[in-house]
Protein backbone atom coordinates (compact mmCIF):
# COMPACT_ATOMS: atom_id res chain seq x y z
CA UNK A 1 0.00 0.00 0.00
CA UNK A 2 2.58 2.19 1.17
CA UNK A 3 4.46 1.83 -2.31
CA UNK A 4 1.68 2.53 -4.31
CA UNK A 5 0.78 5.74 -2.51
CA UNK A 6 4.78 7.07 -3.36
CA UNK A 7 4.14 5.74 -7.10
CA UNK A 8 0.95 7.89 -6.97
CA UNK A 9 2.32 10.79 -5.28
CA UNK A 10 5.76 10.79 -7.90
CA UNK A 11 3.85 10.66 -10.65
CA UNK A 12 1.61 13.91 -9.48
CA UNK A 13 4.36 15.44 -9.10
CA UNK A 14 6.22 14.94 -12.85
CA UNK A 15 2.63 15.94 -14.50
CA UNK A 16 3.01 19.17 -12.44
CA UNK A 17 6.53 19.66 -12.88
CA UNK A 18 5.80 19.03 -16.95
CA UNK A 19 2.82 21.51 -16.75
CA UNK A 20 4.77 24.11 -15.18
CA UNK A 21 7.48 23.78 -18.23
CA UNK A 22 4.60 24.14 -20.81
CA UNK A 23 3.47 26.73 -19.36
CA UNK A 24 6.99 28.76 -19.10
CA UNK A 25 7.32 27.24 -22.54
CA UNK A 26 3.68 29.19 -23.99
CA UNK A 27 4.67 32.66 -22.14
CA UNK A 28 8.23 32.87 -23.26
CA UNK A 29 6.96 31.81 -27.33
CA UNK A 30 4.21 34.61 -26.98
CA UNK A 31 6.55 37.80 -28.09
CA UNK A 32 5.22 40.93 -26.46
CA UNK A 33 3.99 43.36 -29.34
CA UNK A 34 5.81 46.51 -29.48
CA UNK A 35 4.21 50.11 -30.73
CA UNK A 36 5.31 53.54 -31.43
CA UNK A 37 3.73 56.93 -32.75
CA UNK A 38 4.16 57.35 -36.06
CA UNK A 39 3.80 61.67 -36.04
CA UNK A 40 2.71 63.00 -39.83
CA UNK A 41 2.82 66.82 -40.40
CA UNK A 42 1.31 68.02 -43.72
CA UNK A 43 2.21 71.54 -45.06
CA UNK A 44 0.76 73.49 -48.00
CA UNK A 45 2.11 77.43 -49.86
CA UNK A 46 -1.09 78.15 -49.87
CA UNK A 47 -5.19 77.88 -50.11
CA UNK A 48 -5.65 74.23 -48.18
CA UNK A 49 -8.55 75.16 -45.13
CA UNK A 50 -11.49 73.77 -43.34
CA UNK A 51 -13.24 73.80 -46.57
CA UNK A 52 -11.00 72.01 -48.62
CA UNK A 53 -10.76 68.40 -48.29
CA UNK A 54 -8.22 66.26 -46.10
CA UNK A 55 -4.49 65.22 -47.09
CA UNK A 56 -4.55 61.27 -47.05
CA UNK A 57 -1.91 59.63 -45.97
CA UNK A 58 -1.55 55.65 -47.38
CA UNK A 59 0.27 53.61 -44.61
CA UNK A 60 1.17 50.24 -45.98
CA UNK A 61 3.79 47.87 -44.21
CA UNK A 62 6.82 46.31 -45.99
CA UNK A 63 5.97 43.19 -45.07
CA UNK A 64 2.14 43.09 -46.77
CA UNK A 65 0.45 43.19 -43.01
CA UNK A 66 -0.87 46.32 -42.97
CA UNK A 67 -2.58 48.97 -45.30
CA UNK A 68 -4.55 51.71 -44.87
CA UNK A 69 -5.62 55.59 -45.14
CA UNK A 70 -5.88 57.94 -42.54
CA UNK A 71 -7.02 62.01 -42.46
CA UNK A 72 -5.21 64.68 -41.86
CA UNK A 73 -6.88 68.27 -41.69
CA UNK A 74 -5.53 71.46 -41.20
CA UNK A 75 -5.93 73.90 -38.64
CA UNK A 76 -7.80 76.62 -38.20
CA UNK A 77 -5.33 78.98 -39.58
CA UNK A 78 -4.80 76.96 -42.19
CA UNK A 79 -2.07 76.06 -44.34
CA UNK A 80 -1.07 73.24 -41.85
CA UNK A 81 -1.68 70.04 -40.02
CA UNK A 82 -0.53 67.01 -37.99
CA UNK A 83 -2.31 63.59 -36.71
CA UNK A 84 -0.13 60.40 -34.93
CA UNK A 85 -0.88 57.03 -36.03
CA UNK A 86 0.03 53.63 -33.84
CA UNK A 87 2.22 51.12 -35.72
CA UNK A 88 3.77 47.93 -34.52
CA UNK A 89 7.69 47.97 -35.31
CA UNK A 90 8.09 47.69 -38.57
CA UNK A 91 9.59 48.87 -41.63
CA UNK A 92 6.45 51.34 -43.66
CA UNK A 93 5.62 53.33 -46.78
CA UNK A 94 3.69 55.88 -46.80
CA UNK A 95 2.01 58.18 -49.60
CA UNK A 96 -0.23 61.12 -49.91
CA UNK A 97 -3.28 61.67 -51.62
CA UNK A 98 -4.09 65.60 -52.94
CA UNK A 99 -6.49 67.90 -51.25
CA UNK A 100 -9.15 69.29 -53.02
CA UNK A 101 -10.11 72.81 -52.30
CA UNK A 102 -12.82 74.83 -52.51
CA UNK A 103 -11.97 76.35 -55.82
CA UNK A 104 -11.22 73.24 -57.68
CA UNK A 105 -7.72 73.72 -57.20
CA UNK A 106 -5.35 70.65 -56.13
CA UNK A 107 -1.30 69.81 -54.80
CA UNK A 108 1.23 68.30 -55.78
CA UNK A 109 2.86 66.57 -52.96
CA UNK A 110 6.06 64.58 -52.51
CA UNK A 111 7.13 60.80 -53.63
CA UNK A 112 6.30 57.97 -51.24
CA UNK A 113 8.41 57.81 -48.10
CA UNK A 114 9.84 55.04 -46.39
CA UNK A 115 9.69 54.93 -42.52
CA UNK A 116 10.95 52.92 -39.98
CA UNK A 117 9.12 52.88 -36.47
CA UNK A 118 11.32 51.45 -33.43
CA UNK A 119 9.85 51.59 -30.08
CA UNK A 120 13.18 51.98 -28.83
CA UNK A 121 14.71 54.49 -31.05
CA UNK A 122 15.57 58.01 -28.68
CA UNK A 123 14.11 60.06 -32.22
CA UNK A 124 10.05 58.78 -32.30
CA UNK A 125 9.51 58.21 -36.07
CA UNK A 126 7.51 61.16 -38.36
CA UNK A 127 6.68 62.14 -41.79
CA UNK A 128 6.86 65.55 -43.56
CA UNK A 129 4.90 66.09 -46.55
CA UNK A 130 5.36 69.21 -48.15
CA UNK A 131 2.25 70.19 -50.98
CA UNK A 132 2.75 72.83 -53.21
CA UNK A 133 -0.68 74.64 -54.82
CA UNK A 134 -1.57 73.80 -58.32
CA UNK A 135 -4.18 76.50 -59.44
CA UNK A 136 -7.81 75.50 -60.53
CA UNK A 137 -6.91 76.23 -63.96
CA UNK A 138 -3.83 74.23 -64.10
CA UNK A 139 -5.65 70.99 -62.76
CA UNK A 140 -6.79 69.12 -65.82
CA UNK A 141 -9.54 66.35 -65.61
CA UNK A 142 -7.61 63.34 -65.75
CA UNK A 143 -6.01 64.81 -62.50
CA UNK A 144 -8.95 65.44 -60.88
CA UNK A 145 -10.86 62.50 -61.48
CA UNK A 146 -7.75 60.34 -60.18
CA UNK A 147 -7.92 62.29 -57.06
CA UNK A 148 -11.60 61.43 -56.54
CA UNK A 149 -10.99 57.73 -57.01
CA UNK A 150 -8.20 57.48 -54.76
CA UNK A 151 -9.88 59.73 -52.02
CA UNK A 152 -12.88 57.21 -52.44
CA UNK A 153 -10.88 54.62 -52.01
CA UNK A 154 -9.30 56.11 -48.89
CA UNK A 155 -12.56 55.97 -47.50
CA UNK A 156 -13.56 52.73 -48.00
CA UNK A 157 -10.61 51.38 -46.68
CA UNK A 158 -9.55 54.17 -43.88
CA UNK A 159 -9.61 53.98 -40.32
CA UNK A 160 -11.71 55.82 -37.79
CA UNK A 161 -10.71 58.83 -39.46
CA UNK A 162 -12.46 58.19 -42.61
CA UNK A 163 -15.07 56.15 -41.34
CA UNK A 164 -19.25 57.17 -40.35
CA UNK A 165 -19.56 60.49 -40.05
CA UNK A 166 -16.01 61.77 -41.21
CA UNK A 167 -15.85 59.47 -44.32
CA UNK A 168 -19.22 61.04 -45.61
CA UNK A 169 -18.09 64.78 -44.55
CA UNK A 170 -15.18 64.06 -47.03
CA UNK A 171 -17.46 62.45 -49.90
CA UNK A 172 -19.58 66.05 -49.56
CA UNK A 173 -16.58 68.20 -49.81
CA UNK A 174 -15.19 66.15 -52.49
CA UNK A 175 -18.41 66.44 -54.80
CA UNK A 176 -18.68 70.16 -54.01
CA UNK A 177 -14.88 71.32 -54.83
CA UNK A 178 -14.54 69.05 -57.76
CA UNK A 179 -17.38 70.80 -59.34
CA UNK A 180 -16.06 74.30 -58.93
CA UNK A 181 -12.86 73.23 -61.00
CA UNK A 182 -13.38 74.73 -64.00
CA UNK A 183 -11.88 71.57 -66.33
CA UNK A 184 -13.90 69.20 -64.42
CA UNK A 185 -15.58 67.16 -67.03
CA UNK A 186 -19.47 66.13 -66.26
CA UNK A 187 -18.02 62.45 -66.10
CA UNK A 188 -15.71 63.44 -63.41
CA UNK A 189 -18.28 65.75 -61.67
CA UNK A 190 -20.77 62.66 -61.70
CA UNK A 191 -18.22 60.20 -60.45
CA UNK A 192 -17.53 62.44 -56.79
CA UNK A 193 -21.11 62.51 -56.63
CA UNK A 194 -22.00 59.16 -56.63
CA UNK A 195 -21.04 57.54 -53.04
CA UNK A 196 -21.22 53.83 -52.30
CA UNK A 197 -22.63 52.57 -49.08
CA UNK A 198 -18.94 51.29 -47.90
CA UNK A 199 -18.38 55.13 -47.01
CA UNK A 200 -20.36 54.33 -43.78
CA UNK A 201 -17.81 51.06 -43.36
CA UNK A 202 -20.15 48.09 -44.05
CA UNK A 203 -20.76 45.95 -47.41
CA UNK A 204 -23.66 43.60 -48.21
CA UNK A 205 -22.70 40.05 -48.00
CA UNK A 206 -24.87 37.60 -50.82
CA UNK A 207 -27.64 37.19 -48.57
CA UNK A 208 -28.29 41.29 -48.12
CA UNK A 209 -27.08 41.05 -44.73
CA UNK A 210 -23.94 43.58 -43.50
CA UNK A 211 -20.83 42.98 -42.18
CA UNK A 212 -18.30 45.40 -41.18
CA UNK A 213 -15.81 46.17 -44.01
CA UNK A 214 -12.38 45.57 -42.52
CA UNK A 215 -9.31 47.72 -43.97
CA UNK A 216 -6.67 45.21 -45.71
CA UNK A 217 -4.37 47.00 -42.63
CA UNK A 218 -6.25 45.66 -39.59
CA UNK A 219 -5.36 41.57 -40.78
CA UNK A 220 -2.68 39.64 -39.31
CA UNK A 221 -3.12 40.67 -35.83
CA UNK A 222 -1.99 44.23 -36.37
CA UNK A 223 -5.51 46.00 -36.27
CA UNK A 224 -4.83 47.59 -32.88
CA UNK A 225 -2.00 48.64 -33.75
CA UNK A 226 -1.81 50.31 -37.15
CA UNK A 227 -5.54 51.42 -36.98
CA UNK A 228 -6.32 51.27 -33.18
CA UNK A 229 -8.11 54.00 -31.07
CA UNK A 230 -4.65 56.06 -31.26
CA UNK A 231 -5.54 56.19 -34.97
CA UNK A 232 -6.63 60.07 -34.71
CA UNK A 233 -5.06 62.01 -32.23
CA UNK A 234 -6.45 65.42 -30.87
CA UNK A 235 -4.64 67.22 -33.98
CA UNK A 236 -6.56 65.89 -36.36
CA UNK A 237 -9.90 67.81 -36.27
CA UNK A 238 -11.62 64.71 -38.74
CA UNK A 239 -14.32 63.51 -36.79
CA UNK A 240 -14.28 59.59 -36.08
CA UNK A 241 -18.42 59.60 -35.94
CA UNK A 242 -20.01 56.83 -34.56
CA UNK A 243 -19.92 53.13 -35.27
CA UNK A 244 -22.01 52.75 -38.17
CA UNK A 245 -20.41 49.01 -38.65
CA UNK A 246 -23.22 48.05 -36.53
CA UNK A 247 -25.91 49.41 -38.48
CA UNK A 248 -27.11 48.55 -42.15
CA UNK A 249 -26.25 51.70 -44.43
CA UNK A 250 -29.14 53.93 -45.61
CA UNK A 251 -28.99 55.39 -48.74
CA UNK A 252 -27.45 58.84 -48.23
CA UNK A 253 -28.74 61.76 -49.59
CA UNK A 254 -26.37 63.56 -52.02
CA UNK A 255 -26.30 67.09 -51.98
CA UNK A 256 -26.32 69.38 -54.83
CA UNK A 257 -24.75 72.50 -54.18
CA UNK A 258 -25.36 76.46 -55.90
CA UNK A 259 -24.14 79.07 -55.84
CA UNK A 260 -25.44 82.05 -53.84
CA UNK A 261 -24.04 85.46 -55.29
CA UNK A 262 -24.15 88.85 -53.24
CA UNK A 263 -22.58 92.19 -53.99
CA UNK A 264 -19.65 94.27 -52.33
CA UNK A 265 -17.83 97.81 -52.82
CA UNK A 266 -14.59 97.15 -53.55
CA UNK A 267 -12.06 99.94 -54.15
CA UNK A 268 -10.26 99.50 -56.61
CA UNK A 269 -6.73 101.50 -56.74
CA UNK A 270 -4.89 103.47 -59.64
CA UNK A 271 -2.14 104.70 -58.99
CA UNK A 272 -0.71 108.04 -60.41
CA UNK A 273 2.13 110.67 -60.36
CA UNK A 274 1.37 114.04 -58.78
CA UNK A 275 3.83 116.95 -59.66
CA UNK A 276 5.20 119.07 -56.61
CA UNK A 277 6.22 122.04 -57.14
CA UNK A 278 7.77 125.54 -55.45
CA UNK A 279 7.35 129.67 -55.73
CA UNK A 280 11.15 130.48 -56.92
CA UNK A 281 12.52 133.81 -58.25
CA UNK A 282 13.68 133.16 -61.80
CA UNK A 283 15.97 134.66 -64.27
CA UNK A 284 14.22 137.30 -66.76
CA UNK A 285 16.60 139.50 -68.27
CA UNK A 286 19.21 142.21 -67.97
CA UNK A 287 18.18 146.10 -67.14
CA UNK A 288 20.96 147.85 -68.58
CA UNK A 289 22.10 151.60 -66.58
CA UNK A 290 24.48 153.85 -67.61
CA UNK A 291 26.76 155.69 -65.47
CA UNK A 292 26.73 159.28 -67.24
CA UNK A 293 23.10 159.95 -66.95
CA UNK A 294 21.46 156.89 -65.19
CA UNK A 295 19.70 156.16 -68.80
CA UNK A 296 18.33 152.75 -68.42
CA UNK A 297 16.73 150.17 -70.67
CA UNK A 298 16.37 146.43 -71.63
CA UNK A 299 16.90 146.65 -75.33
CA UNK A 300 20.29 146.10 -76.43
CA UNK A 301 19.77 148.08 -79.48
CA UNK A 302 18.79 151.23 -77.33
CA UNK A 303 22.35 150.75 -75.54
CA UNK A 304 24.09 151.03 -78.64
CA UNK A 305 22.17 154.13 -79.64
CA UNK A 306 22.50 156.28 -76.47
CA UNK A 307 26.21 154.90 -76.66
CA UNK A 308 26.72 156.69 -79.47
CA UNK A 309 25.04 159.83 -78.11
CA UNK A 310 27.20 160.10 -75.07
CA UNK A 311 30.67 159.75 -76.75
CA UNK A 312 29.35 163.19 -79.28
CA UNK A 313 29.38 164.38 -76.02
CA UNK A 314 31.96 164.15 -74.38
CA UNK A 315 30.50 161.83 -71.59
CA UNK A 316 31.50 158.09 -70.17
CA UNK A 317 29.19 155.93 -72.25
CA UNK A 318 30.18 152.66 -69.83
CA UNK A 319 26.88 150.50 -68.35
CA UNK A 320 26.30 148.21 -65.72
CA UNK A 321 23.78 145.05 -66.88
CA UNK A 322 21.43 144.68 -63.82
CA UNK A 323 20.27 141.08 -63.90
CA UNK A 324 15.82 140.49 -63.49
CA UNK A 325 14.70 138.19 -61.77
CA UNK A 326 10.34 136.81 -61.59
CA UNK A 327 8.84 134.91 -59.35
CA UNK A 328 7.56 131.40 -60.99
CA UNK A 329 6.26 127.64 -60.24
CA UNK A 330 8.83 124.91 -60.51
CA UNK A 331 8.70 121.63 -60.05
CA UNK A 332 11.19 119.97 -57.55
CA UNK A 333 9.58 116.52 -57.54
CA UNK A 334 6.53 114.57 -57.16
CA UNK A 335 4.38 112.26 -55.29
CA UNK A 336 1.92 109.35 -55.35
CA UNK A 337 -1.61 109.42 -55.14
CA UNK A 338 -4.41 106.57 -55.19
CA UNK A 339 -6.99 108.16 -57.59
CA UNK A 340 -8.81 104.84 -57.54
CA UNK A 341 -12.66 104.57 -57.39
CA UNK A 342 -14.97 102.18 -55.78
CA UNK A 343 -17.07 99.52 -58.16
CA UNK A 344 -19.46 97.14 -57.38
CA UNK A 345 -18.29 93.29 -57.38
CA UNK A 346 -20.12 89.69 -57.28
CA UNK A 347 -18.76 86.98 -55.57
CA UNK A 348 -20.11 83.88 -53.58
CA UNK A 349 -20.31 83.83 -50.39
CA UNK A 350 -22.32 80.59 -49.58
CA UNK A 351 -23.45 77.44 -51.21
CA UNK A 352 -26.65 75.93 -50.62
CA UNK A 353 -28.54 72.64 -51.46
CA UNK A 354 -32.65 72.58 -51.93
CA UNK A 355 -32.49 70.04 -49.18
CA UNK A 356 -32.28 73.25 -46.91
CA UNK A 357 -28.40 72.41 -46.66
CA UNK A 358 -25.47 75.39 -46.38
CA UNK A 359 -21.96 75.32 -46.37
Amino acid sequence: MKHRLMKSMAAAVAAYIIAVSLTACSSNDKEEIKTADLSITVTANAGWDQNSTPAIAHIEGKDGSVDFYHAVMPDTEGSKGTSTVTLEEGDYTVSFVSPINSDGSAYDTDEPVDVTVDAGAETAPAVDCPMTQIPADKVTDEMLHDIIDQTKDAVENGDETLKGDAGKGVLDKLEGNAANNPNASGGTKQDAADTDAKQDGTEADANGTTEPATPSGTTGGSSSSSTGNTGASADNSVSTGSDSSKQPSQPAHQHSWKNHTATKQVWVSNWVDVPDYETKQVFSHYLYVFSADGYSTTDINAVKSHSIELAKQGLFTNYAEVPQYTEQQVQVGSHKEDHGRYETQSYTDYQYCDCGATR
